[in-house]
C-alpha cells in the first residue's frame, strides 16, 4: 500500500487524518466534531513551538504530559480553575489518535503519545509517592518562613519566594490540589491575628503573654470549599505551613495588592491575577527536580507536580497511622477507596504521630 508523503505543515497532518477517518468503515466526523479536534490539534501545536521550540514531529510523551497538565479551562467565568480529568483523557485519545496514523503512514517510528504520557481518569489513579527519604529531602528544602524579628535579613526575601514557600507548604503539608490553591481567597484564612479594619483585611501584633508564660502561637486555618460537598472542609495548618502564609500575608500587604475577602489570597507573578494550573505545576515541578535531580532521570521528574505532592503528603499521614475518616477529611476525599492506590506505598513508622482533624 502506497504510504502519503509527509504533510508540508502540522494542519496538513490534522487534515491527512481527518480524510482517510472520512474513507474508513466507521464514517467521518460530525462538522462539530471535526471543529472541536482540529482547535484541540491546533492547540498542541501552538504550545510545542510556543513553550518547547518544537514542531509535533519533534514531541516527547513527557511534552504531551506536560500539556495535559497545563491545559487552561474554558469555562473560567463558571468559577472552574482546572479541568477535568475527562477532559484530559479525551485530549489524550485524540493526540494518539492523529499520531498513531502518522506511525502508521512511516511519518514517524512512534508515537509520542504512550504510556508515559496517559493521565489518569481519576484523581485515585495517579499515584506517584516519593519515598519517606526523598520527602524528607524535599521538605528540607522548602526554606522556613522569614521572620524579621530573629533574622532581618530575611525580610528582604524576594516576594515570589515568599509566596512560593507558602504555596509549596500547603501543597506538601496541608495536601491541597491545585484547584483549591488556585481558587483560596483572602478571606478564606482564619487566625487569630488577622482582622479587618473599614474592609481591610490586616494582620495584628503577635500576642504576648508579658512576664508569664508566653502565649501558644494560634492556628492558621484555611476554609475550602469545592464542586464535592467533600470538598468543603475547614483545615488546620501545621506550624510551619501556618507560619509559611502569614509570612505571605505580611509581605503581600506591602505589595499594594487588594485585601477584600474575596480577591485571590495567591497572585500570578505579574500580580495579574490567580495562579494558573500550569504555574501551580511548573512552580511544584521546580521544587522537585532541583532537589531530586541527581536521583531520577528526567522522565519520572517531568510527571512530578502539585498532585505527586498531594498523593505524598497523604501517605506521610498514612505512615503515621492516622484514622482514614481523619485523613478522608483533611484531604476533602469522600470514600476510603480513594486511599486504596496509595496503600501500596505506605511504610508504617516512616513519620511521626498526627493529631486527627478537630
Amino acid at each position: 500500500m502506497n504510504k502519503l508523503p509527509v504533510p508540508a505543515s502540522a494542519d496538513g497532518v490534522f487534515k491527512a487524518w481527518a480524510l482517510a477517518r472520512a474513507a474508513d468503515r466507521m464514517g467521518g466526523l460530525s462538522p462539530r466534531s471535526l471543529a472541536s479536534y482540529q482547535s484541540l490539534w491546533t492547540g498542541w501545536n501552538d504550545y510545542l513551538l510556543s513553550e518547547k521550540s518544537l514542531t509535533w514531529q519533534g514531541a516527547r510523551s513527557t511534552d504531551v504530559r506536560a500539556h495535559l497538565e497545563a491545559l487552561n479551562p474554558r469555562a473560567q467565568a463558571r468559577g472552574l480553575v482546572h479541568v477535568s480529568t475527562v477532559t484530559q483523557r479525551r485530549y489524550y485519545r485524540v493526540l494518539k489518535k492523529i499520531y498513531d496514523f502518522a506511525v502508521a503512514e512511516e511519518w514517524l517510528e512512534s508515537s509520542p503519545v504512550d504510556t508515559m504520557a496517559s493521565v489518569s481518569p481519576t484523581e485515585q489513579m495517579d499515584s506517584l509517592v516519593f519515598h519517606p527519604i526523598d520527602w524528607d529531602a524535599l521538605l528540607k528544602a522548602v526554606a522556613p518562613a522569614p521572620d524579621p524579628a530573629v533574622d532581618p535579613a530575611q525580610a528582604d526575601l524576594p516576594w515570589l519566594a515568599v509566596r512560593d514557600q507558602a504555596i509549596l507548604r500547603l501543597m506538601m503539608q496541608a495536601a491541597l490540589t491545585v484547584a483549591e490553591l488556585s481558587g483560596l481567597d483572602f478571606g478564606d484564612v482564619q487566625h487569630a491575628g488577622l482582622g479587618s479594619s473599614h474592609g481591610i483585611a490586616e494582620l495584628w501584633p503577635a500576642q504576648t503573654g508579658g512576664e508569664e508564660e508566653p502565649l501558644a502561637a494560634p492556628v492558621v486555618t484555611l476554609e475550602l470549599s469545592g464542586a464535592r460537598a467533600a470538598q468543603g472542609r475547614r483545615v488546620e495548618l501545621p506550624p510551619e505551613a501556618g507560619a509559611a502564609v502569614l509570612a505571605w500575608l505580611g509581605v503581600r500587604a506591602t505589595l499594594g495588592l487588594p485585601r477584600a475577602a474575596d480577591t485571590p489570597l495567591f497572585t500570578s507573578r505579574k500580580k495579574a491575577g490567580r495562579l494558573t494550573p500550569r504555574a501551580l505545576f511548573h512552580l511544584a515541578n521546580r521544587h522537585i527536580s532541583a532537589v531530586l535531580a541527581p536521583r531520577y532521570p528526567h522522565t519520572v521528574l517531568a510527571h512530578a507536580g502539585p498532585m505527586t505532592l498531594r498523593n505524598s503528603c497523604i501517605v506521610r499521614w498514612l505512615d503515621a497511622g492516622m484514622l482514614d475518616a481523619d485523613i478522608l477529611a483533611r484531604a476533602g476525599l469522600r470514600e476510603s477507596q480513594a486511599l486504596l492506590r496509595l496503600r501500596k506505598h505506605v511504610h508504617a513508622g516512616a513519620a511521626p504521630a498526627l493529631q486527627p482533624v478537630g
